[in-house]
């Protein structure tokens, strides 16, 4: 039986840039890479005994030639970066990126750069936090907010977005408010009062927010936009209990929002949740990014349980890549190796045929992430 989708063409639905000085990453600044702790004892003495950084450093060992993590730092430094990191996507066949440029923003190239530096189509999924809280700094009034809001969100002058994402995981987790507008304006008035002169501005749970947030959802329905939504593991100032995707099923339900597609991202611990919002209802899809490269040796069980519930149509492949270019290369692999992994014993168990697996397999590695975004003719 001859089944492979080594070579099958991998479009990232979920990624971040990479550093502008991408070369120039110490020991702890590479771990960091592929950790979501900023514990430093964590970074120096578990990271490198952590079994997906083990299995990652021993791949990029094996296809430089080279013998040690220290060796490598030194050999990546002194590499032509677009030569590098066209290799490294090229190895993996990442073959376009879905950026959200909200992370590390100054420290990471833009999306023109990355495009130059990779060779590959860049395309934008706008985050909404950021344009609510300079909105939020900026307006004199509610309705002010809500205007400019709407304009920002949307906004095609730079570059016209493929996609929406909040962190509302962040911020105080899944499960939202359903203020009226009355309600987030008397919350706009009071978060007002109490920044005084203040430059910055960190937006949480409130009625405001949760206000904005469904405004946004609404926004994006009518403008075709899907929204991803952080849900499960993150970063240590994301409650966990409260990332549970489970916890927007009144919003799934919601018929204010049946326009909206919905991408639930990561979705580790929840995969079996996750997957079974996305077998109820059809504006609902999810990825596993962060959760294929941090839980890289469960990969094919992640995804043989999402498969196990979630429709093949409804099944994205992400990295959640950043920072250095071998971050997406990894998460990239892992989707390949896992992917193949449980297809195969899917075939073998008699579940599908091999023409159907090949079917899932071009299906959650690229033709969804097409479709949904809508990228046909745009690369």
């Amino acid at each position: 039986m001859s089944f492979d989708i080594e070579k099958f063409v991998i479009i990232d639905n979920h990624a971040h840039s990479i550093l502008k000085d991408l070369a120039v990453l110490d020991e702890i600044g590479f771990r960091q890479c592929f950790s979501e702790s900023r514990c430093l004892n964590i970074l120096q003495d578990h990271v490198n005994k952590s079994v997906h950084y083990m299995s990652m450093l021993d791949h990029l060992l094996r296809i430089f030639g080279l013998k040690s993590e220290q060796e490598f730092l030194a050999f990546r430094m002194k590499q032509d970066s677009a030569q590098f990191v066209q290799m490294l996507w090229d190895n993996v066949s990442l073959g376009a990126l879905v950026i959200d440029d909200g992370y590390n923003s100054g420290h990471a190239m833009n999306l023109e750069q990355l495009s130059k530096i990779s060779g590959r189509p860049i395309f934008l999924c706008r985050r909404m936090e950021a344009i609510m809280e300079s909105s939020i700094l900026s307006a004199e009034s509610f309705k002010e907010v809500l205007s400019n809001y709407k304009k920002h969100l949307l906004s095609s002058s730079k570059r016209k977005p493929v996609a929406l994402k909040t962190i509302c995981g962040y911020r105080g987790g899944l499960s939202l408010l359903d203020p009226t507008e009355k309600e987030a304006e008397r919350d706009f008035d009071k978060i007002k009062k109490s920044l005084g002169e203040t430059k910055t501005f960190r937006i949480e749970k409130s009625p405001l927010y949760h206000f904005l947030l469904r405004k946004s959802f609404e926004y994006a329905g009518q403008a075709e936009l899907p929204v991803q939504i952080h849900s499960g593991i993150g970063d240590d100032d994301a409650d966990l209990v409260e990332c549970n995707p489970a916890l927007m099923q009144p919003l799934f339900r919601d018929r204010r929002y049946s326009k909206t597609r919905f991408v639930l991202l990561h979705c580790y611990p929840y995969v079996r949740e996750a997957a079974f919002m996305c077998s109820l209802y059809s504006n609902v899809f999810m990825d596993l990014s962060l959760s294929i490269s941090l839980a890289s040796p469960s990969s094919a069980m992640l995804i043989h349980e999402a498969l196990s519930t979630a429709p093949s149509t409804k099944l994205l492949a992400g990295t959640d890549g950043h920072s250095c270019p071998e971050s997406h290369w990894f998460g990239a692999l892992n989707w390949k190796r896992g992917l193949s992994h449980a297809l195969f014993e899917m075939i073998n168990s008699g579940l599908v045929t091999q023409k159907e697996a090949e079917e899932i397999g071009a299906l959650v590695l690229h033709d969804n992430a097409i479709k949904l975004y809508k990228l046909e003719g745009l690369a």
